[in-house]
């Protein structure tokens, strides 16, 4: 019998069984396993290579119905000709790879976070003792998440951001898009959504998406113009009131409760509150959340755990109002939740024991010595700059005659900014000369890489900054 010694790799991106597919699928087309000759059976061959029965026998199945084994009832499986087809895909397509993305040392980009600040040991320890106590949660669970972390989440809700919510009107789901195109579902399809502009390209897309409507609203000082929400005949608006993205507007209580009082006129009409940054804010206690204002029946209030945690920790959560709860278990009542079970237990742990609470205090620490660094690199650079955006969310604006510049030094030592008007749907009526940092996902070394750029070589040197430093000229941060 032909001698089986098949070289496997484990942590290499093919599943065994394809390797294992591969390797005798070439040696019948190579003449060395000659036909009418009997492979190993299943049994033997995974003894022989350490593998599952299972491994073996899919690559055995896939050899047959590509005719380069038959399988003989009570006897086993034999080589057919030597000239079987050629493997599957062409021979080109096993070292075939995407070639690698251009990619900056130091990336400022909106979407980060602060991976080395995962509570890794609380979080391990956490998941451990639920799944060795927790069998019952093998099994799919309620589309609207485990009532543990529903309860876990309206509790915390109410204390931080104000929110007013029973965990009955609470949906827990794999991130904020998935969350968002459920209730695009909960519309009529003649809907219109208004969204903020500049505001988040994603959030346009995923509307779209679903069929519905969309329209972009102007911001002014205060925020999203009512004017402009009214002439837009929207139905339902998609609000970041905690740090608008990107501009970084605070919204106040006066332009909050126009908006409520523009939800209540009509009938139908819904805001959604993204409160993705409401965690973040370095001066005071957060507002209270635009749902908490009376416990408004017509916001959609939405949030994530990704900032908070991780990106790949894939929980985010809305509270309906009331009213909607019954369309929504009408229409997803036989679904599955999309998150595994032993992470929101696990989670739900994580938020009652006070765990959240104390790695929320260091984040902000951490991301408030941050932004101090980033702002002092900008404002010791010879470029004149005004910044604004940093009394709350993960990003600054950085307002300078010399944007284009600035953007451009940048890049030559290898860090990536970005231009607030590429955040715009419609073009603005005149360049902002505005860029935008987030620095949740970057480090002391990455700001440290920025101020080399913007200083070595500089044509502006002989310039005085508009501002030097970060104290004793006003405050660091202007409210936009």
């Amino acid at each position: 019998m032909y001698n089986f010694t098949i070289e496997l790799k484990p942590s290499a991106k093919k599943p065994l069984y394809e390797q294992i597919y591969e390797h005798i699928a070439e040696e019948i087309r190579g003449g060395r396993l000659e036909e009418n000759e009997r492979v190993p059976s299943k049994k033997a061959l995974a003894a022989h290579l350490g593998v599952s029965v299972n491994t073996v026998g899919t690559a055995y199945e896939i050899l047959a119905q590509e005719g380069y084994l038959e399988a003989v009832p009570r006897s086993g499986f034999y080589a057919r000709r030597a000239d079987a087809p050629p493997p599957r895909g062409g021979a080109a397509e096993e070292d075939e790879e995407e070639p690698p993305r251009e990619k900056s040392a130091a990336d400022f980009k909106t979407s980060g976070a602060d991976v080395g600040s995962f509570p890794y040991a609380t979080w391990i320890k956490l998941v451990k003792e639920v799944m060795y106590g927790g069998p019952e949660l093998l099994g799919a669970g309620d589309v609207r998440g485990d009532r543990e972390l529903r309860a876990a989440i309206a509790k915390y809700l109410r204390e931080f951001r104000g929110v007013s919510c029973s965990p009955s009107q609470i949906i827990v789901g794999a991130g904020m898009e998935h969350l968002l195109m459920l209730v695009c579902s909960l519309s009529s399809p003649d809907r219109t959504f208004a969204i903020e502009n500049p505001g988040y390209k994603k959030i346009d897309l995923i509307i779209k998406n679903s069929g519905r409507r969309v329209c972009y609203v102007p911001l002014d000082a205060k925020g999203i113009s009512p004017a402009g929400l009214e002439k837009s005949d929207a139905d339902t608006v998609y609000i970041t009131p905690s740090h608008q993205f990107p501009t970084g507007v605070i919204m106040p209580m006066d332009r909050r409760a126009e908006l409520l009082r523009w939800a209540a006129a009509r009938e139908g009409r819904y805001i959604i509150e993204d409160d993705i940054s409401g965690e973040f804010n370095f001066l005071r206690r957060p507002m209270t959340a635009v749902q908490g204002i009376s416990g408004s029946e017509n916001v959609i209030y939405m949030n994530t755990f990704s900032r908070v945690l991780a990106p790949s920790i894939r929980i985010a959560y809305m509270v309906l109002p009331k009213k909607l709860l019954g369309l929504f278990n009408a229409k997803f009542s036989d679904y599955s939740s999309t998150v595994p079970r032993f992470e929101q237990r696990a989670l739900a742990r994580f938020i009652s024991e006070d765990y959240l609470s104390r790695h929320l205090s260091r984040l902000r620490n951490a991301y408030r010595k941050r932004r101090d660094l980033l702002a002092a690199a900008f404002k010791e650079s010879p470029y004149p700059v005004e910044i604004s955006g940093g009394r709350a969310g993960l990003h600054l604006l950085i307002k300078s005659p010399d944007a284009e510049e600035i953007l451009k030094k940048a890049a030559e030592g290898g860090v990536k900014l970005y231009r607030l008007d590429d955040y715009y749907f419609t073009p603005p009526e005149k360049p902002t000369n505005t860029l935008v940092a987030g620095y949740a996902g970057t480090g002391e070394e990455d700001i440290a890489r920025l101020r080399a750029a913007l200083t070595e070589n500089s044509a502006h040197t002989d310039k005085i900054p508009e501002f030097r430093g970060c104290r004793g000229q006003g405050p660091l941060f202007r409210h936009v």
